[in-house]
């Protein structure tokens, strides 16, 4: 059995090579080593896992910048501003950086730096600049120096202020504008130093300047001259003065005593929040200072006058307006004992001709030299003017008349001695023939300020030939008015004290008063400095004695009427 078994076992294991292939043992078998005809096959080395790859170094770090500082915000305040009166344009700019502002108007430029507490007035054409500090008289020495005189006692005045929001808006410089009309309606009660009455409508567009702009200081009311008097002012609102906010356009109109509207429009055309470089700010390098307004005056004068005689001297073409006369006007002699600015006279003397609707222009120069380049130049005429008599009823015992006019800005029109001037006048054809010859008297009587173009005629003397640029421009087509560029717009140069008084009242420790023109404020100042100084037309801080500005004043607008009276006659006068 065992035999078979095995026999039989040997046949299946034949069948199964044969039908499958040898057995796995006998494959391993085959390739071990030592079997026969074959190569013994390499062992592989057991697999390791793969070694994670480390990522490549990164290059060396730079230093890490510091990331670039934030931008300034943007809160200085740059505008353009135009005034109209009648068909006067005038323009001019502000800047407002910090606790410091900028004005300029034409020449003239006004530096509010309240951080050393002072304004400094520069003037361009003449290289220099006057610097005041605040608290004192624009113009005068600090009030410790100036001459003592016993104040007039205040009186109460009554001021009435009505706000009223429109409920209009508009867009305006990227900000909604407000429409509101204000009345400031002004009654002195008996007893005021001011006895004047007002009456004022302002209609206008105002903004809220974002909070981080710089906003222009409320103006300072305490700088009036030794001696002026300050009325109490009583006042009243009807209205919410919040609403008023930064004016960019209104239109003012004061109706004063006389019954007849003054008329003034103001409009921001420009108006940019951004950053300004601070030399704006500063007194400009090469500059030299003035240690009073009397030595600013004489500077701008001399500088004026090297202008117009070089002007003159150059071949000029006049378009000469049709039907109006050219008047050239020398500088008025002063054949008295009292001391008068002749060129300030002349000055006035050309702003009274062309507020009658004349051209006139200052001539510099003699008699004789002007006359020889009159019709060269196309004027008509030649007005040669001499003081010939400044008599006061009551001398000295009073203050100076430079003081005197400042304390009538301030409102007080008393303390005047009466004084009456005479100017002699002599109207001459550039052939030498007279056609007007006569004598012109005027008195103080009581100057009360007629309009906001008288006082800017008188205030702005010294300052006129510096405003009007090129001589002929200044003889066809300037008034006063208008080369102040826009230092009239306030009527009383006080006015700007009481806007403050009647707008601020009732907001208590409010640094910016809403409402207020800042530019019309700066103006303001100017006006107060050419009326306290001793250039409008006579007197001297600290001389005692009376004023004959009123009466001079009064002669030379006297003087411009008799000589447009006499040009519109068809035939020259005979003599």
């Amino acid at each position: 059995m065992s035999g078979s078994f095995n026999v039989m076992s040997a046949l299946v294991f034949a069948c199964s090579l044969a039908l499958f292939g040898a057995p796995l043992d006998a494959q391993t078998a085959t390739q071990r080593p030592g079997a026969r005809g074959q190569t013994p096959p390499r062992t592989p080395a057991p697999r390791q896992p793969a070694a994670p790859q480390r990522p490549p170094a990164p290059p060396a770090a730079k230093p890490a910048e510091p990331p670039p500082p934030p931008k300034p915000v943007a809160q200085d305040l740059r505008m353009k501003t135009v005034y109209s009166t009648g068909p006067q344009r005038t323009e001019s700019l502000t800047f407002i950086k910090g606790n410091r502002e900028r004005y300029e108007f034409a020449d003239t430029v006004l530096l509010r730096q309240h951080d050393l507490k002072r304004t400094v007035q520069i003037m361009r054409s003449a290289n220099t600049y006057l610097v005041t500090p605040d608290g004192s008289v624009p113009g005068l020495p600090a009030p410790a120096a100036a001459p003592a005189a016993p104040p007039q006692k205040p009186g109460v005045v009554n001021v009435t202020t009505t706000i009223t929001d429109t409920g209009e808006r508009k867009p305006l410089f990227g900000m909604q504008a407000r429409h509101v009309k204000t009345i400031i309606d002004k009654q002195p009660a008996p007893g005021a130093c001011d006895p004047s009455k007002q009456h004022i409508e302002m209609d206008g567009w105002y903004i809220d300047l974002p909070p981080t702009t710089q906003q222009p200081t409320a103006l300072d009311a305490s700088q009036m001259p030794p001696g002026a008097c300050l009325d109490e002012v009583k006042a009243t609102q009807n209205g919410d003065p919040k609403v008023l906010g930064f004016p960019v356009a209104y239109s003012t109109t004061i109706t004063g005593e006389d019954g007849k509207p003054n008329v003034v429009s103001m409009e921001i055309s420009e108006l940019e929040i951004s950053t300004l470089d601070a030399s704006l700010f500063d007194i400009p390098p090469g500059f030299t200072e003035a240690g009073n307004i009397a030595a600013l005056s004489k500077a701008i004068s001399d500088a004026s006058e090297v202008k117009l005689t070089q002007e003159l001297a150059a071949p000029t073409t006049v378009t000469k307006t049709p039907g109006v006369p050219l008047v050239g006007v020398l500088e008025v002699a002063n054949k008295t004992s009292q001391q008068a600015d002749t060129r300030a006279l002349r000055g006035r003397l050309v702003a009274e001709l062309n507020e009658m609707k004349l051209s006139a222009a200052p001539l510099p120069g003699t008699q004789a030299e002007v006359m020889q380049q009159a019709a060269a130049h196309g004027f008509d005429y030649v007005l040669v003017a001499e003081v010939t008599e400044m008599k006061a009823s009551k001398a000295g015992g009073g203050i100076g008349g430079a003081l005197k006019a400042a304390s009538k800005l301030a409102g007080g029109a008393s303390g005047q001695d009466p004084t009456e001037a005479t100017v002699a006048i002599k109207l001459l054809q550039p052939d030498g023939k007279a056609r007007l010859s006569s004598n012109v008297k005027g008195k103080n009587g009581g100057f009360d300020l007629k309009s906001g173009l008288n006082i800017a005629k008188f205030a702005g003397t010294m300052y006129m030939n510096m405003m009007t640029g090129r001589l002929m421009m200044n003889a066809l087509n300037q008034s006063m008015a208008g080369s102040l560029s826009g230092m009239g717009m306030l009527g009383n140069p006080a006015l700007a004290e009481m806007q403050a008084r009647s707008l601020g009242a009732g907001i208590a420790g409010a640094p910016h008063m809403p409402g207020l023109d800042p530019t019309a404020g700066a103006a303001s100042f100017l006006m107060k400095q050419a009326m306290a100084s001793n250039t409008g037309l006579t007197g001297a801080p600290g001389q005692g004695g009376p004023s004959f500005d009123d009466s001079l004043g009064d002669a030379l607008e006297n003087a411009a009427k008799s000589i447009a009276d006499n040009l519109k006659k068809a035939q020259p006068q005979k003599k």
